[in-house]
């Protein structure tokens, strides 16, 4: 069976986050994708199940489980089928365990669309709880934060859980020496059961650095985070209103990546760039 893999979120070859996408998927069982994406050993594999009716069906894994949705894998997915000739056009319709998610094509930018909320009963402000990230994080509690001013905005964003089809944590600390010093040991589980945190911090004027953390789901540490973007433009939106950002990701683990975000109070726009980087066989399946 053949595959490709791209770079998405990249400056350029080499940067971004890598992914495998089997384009002629839809003969495996859960069991065999599941173990091939354990073999690729990237954060998600991707395997297209059926093309028809404008859109594509597809099934979403990292190394250890299935995800409902993700935002690189969608990202790239649709590029490549769409670098491939199996499907054509300026916008297409992924539809995964998530349901339908919108995809564009502007130029050399790939966007998808989702919407999403902010929960209101996990607003995560109590001291204890910023004490339990913080440890879980390596940073002191008072570094847990971010002044929106630093944003343009007044107030202060604090944690918080939001979804664009995969809850998060959001995890704003207060500047870029904190967000360097952070790491997702394996008590970040405990503190964010089932999700992980996207950590955040301001840079200058429309431009964010982030860090994303999965270990719940076997990735330490992503290089490009589509669903988390996607979930901080939530995040962003109902806190301090509509947002065009700039996110830098993966630079503390030598991929940087460039994610551009556009966020409205009822939806949200996550683009970027692929790179084609190699196609291959799989000689065996499980």
């Amino acid at each position: 069976m053949d595959f490709v893999q791209v770079d998405v979120f990249a400056d350029g070859p080499y940067s971004g986050n890598p992914l495998a996408v089997f384009p002629d998927g839809g003969d495996l069982s859960k069991d065999q994708m599941q173990t091939i994406a354990s073999e690729m050993n990237l954060s998600e594999t991707t395997f297209v199940t059926d093309i028809k009716d404008g859109g594509y069906d597809v099934r979403i894994f990292t190394p250890r489980e299935e995800l409902p949705f993700a935002g690189h894998p969608t990202l790239g997915t649709a590029w490549v089928l769409r670098e491939s000739g199996r499907i054509s056009g300026d916008a297409v319709e992924q539809r995964s365990a998530a349901g339908p998610t919108p995809v564009t094509f502007e130029g050399d930018l790939v966007w998808l669309r989702r919407s999403g909320t902010v929960d209101p009963d996990h607003e995560e402000s109590r001291p204890q709880h910023h004490a339990e990230l913080a440890a879980a994080l390596g940073v002191e509690p008072s570094d847990i934060g971010l002044e929106a001013r630093e944003l343009g905005r007044s107030g202060r964003l604090r944690p918080a859980f939001a979804e664009a089809g995969v809850s998060i944590l959001m995890a704003p600390v207060k500047d870029l020496e904190v967000l360097k010093r952070c790491f997702g040991g394996p008590s970040l589980i405990d503190v964010t059961p089932g999700s992980g945190a996207y950590c955040f911090t301001a840079v200058q004027a429309g431009r964010l650095r982030a860090r994303g953390f999965f270990p719940g789901v076997g990735v330490a540490e992503d290089p490009a985070t589509g669903a988390a973007a996607a979930a901080l433009g939530v995040y962003l939106a109902d806190r301090i209103g509509p947002t065009r950002v700039e996110i830098a990701q993966g630079v503390e683990m030598g991929r940087p990546s460039k994610i551009l975000l556009d966020a409205h109070a009822d939806h949200v726009r996550v683009g970027g760039r692929c790179e084609h980087i190699l196609e291959g066989h799989l000689s065996r399946l499980p």
